[in-house]
């Protein structure tokens, strides 16, 4: 993955952060998390690249009287320290920076280009890049238009949904459904790569004790009852006065239990109903003193003589060749 993949870490810059001429709401933490997220990945990117509003004079996008959608107060003026990038990032493993918004306004980090001239799109082409991730501030603009311009430039795209924040949280659930239908992928960043770690109370699969507890006592009342007895559960409609199920059931007291009784009414004894088949799968638990093997005819005391079965020839090994090695 490292050979295919480019990080653009859009506009973290102190005006953005708290402090700045044009700050947004959690944008330092933003910050910090995104160099403990590089510092623990940066060998998952093939390419890790900047961008940076960087205004000269931009005209109109600047306003004394701003509406905050297309124009604003003054920010990001080139050369300040506020233009430069949050010290949280600058010292992570860059690789290259563009910088926007000279002379007009530019949200797209695709607007950019570096030291030589080159438009990011250029830059990520050299290096072969396959995949682009995406994080930075704001959400809701910057980071929206650049991953958009990503996946329009046909890379597959992501954006790295708790490494950003918007302006606002309404801007941002917008930005969000947009990216969504677009086809940008939005995922945290500690499932980017598909890091795992087994809880200790993770329920290992097949294991009836570890079902049981991962469904909970509740969910166990409410089926079988709440003390958790299976009849509990069974519709009470199905007994009987004093707790016995209805005629037809081999638990009740009274009524044809077996569906066998004979011409005359009368239930045949055990040892009959085993022998004709019709206890098969019938728990002997309550009744197995009952049984007597004289019922059956069976002669335990008869000795019976295999001699006719087999002969000497049957016990003849002289005929292989290898012994064993002791």
């Amino acid at each position: 993955m490292a050979e295919t993949r480019a990080l653009i870490i859009v506009d973290v810059q102190p005006t953005f952060c708290e402090g700045g001429a044009l700050a947004v709401e959690g944008g330092n933490a933003t910050a910090e998390r995104i160099a403990d997220f590089v510092t623990e990945n940066a060998d998952e990117y093939a390419m890790i690249v900047t961008t940076q509003d960087w205004h000269v004079n931009p005209g109109s996008h600047f306003s004394e009287d701003p509406d905050f959608i297309d124009t604003w107060p003054p920010h990001a003026l080139a050369g300040t320290a506020e233009a430069e990038l949050h010290e949280a990032v600058a010292s992570l493993p860059i690789d290259a920076a563009v910088k926007k918004g000279e002379y007009e306004a530019a949200y797209s980090g695709f607007e950019g280009r570096d030291a030589d001239g080159r438009f990011l799109e250029e830059i990520l082409r050299a290096a072969e890049i396959e995949e682009v991730d995406v994080v930075g501030i704001a959400e809701s603009h910057c980071v929206k238009e650049t991953a958009l311009d990503a996946l329009k430039a046909g890379w597959p795209t992501r954006v790295l949904s708790d490494l950003t924040v918007p302006v606002s949280e309404e801007l941002g659930i917008a930005a969000r459904t947009e990216m969504d239908e677009a086809g940008v992928e939005q995922v945290a960043s500690m499932s980017a790569f598909g890091f795992y770690e087994e809880g200790e109370d993770a329920p290992i699969p097949g294991d009836d004790a570890s079902l049981a507890g991962a469904i909970g006592g509740d969910a166990y009342g409410s089926l079988y009852g709440s003390d958790g007895g299976y009849a509990d559960g069974i519709d009470a409609d199905a007994y009987g006065e004093e707790g016995t199920l209805r005629d037809g059931d081999p638990h009740s007291d009274g009524g044809d239990r077996y569906g066998d009784l004979d011409e005359d009414g009368e239930e045949p004894d055990l040892a009959t109903r085993l022998t004709a088949g019709l206890g098969a799968g019938l728990s002997l638990s309550g009744e197995a003193d009952d049984v007597d093997l004289d019922d059956f005819d069976i002669d335990i005391d008869e000795e019976i003589d295999f001699s006719d079965d087999a002969d000497e020839t049957d016990f003849d090994f002289s005929d292989i060749d290898d012994a064993p090695t002791l």
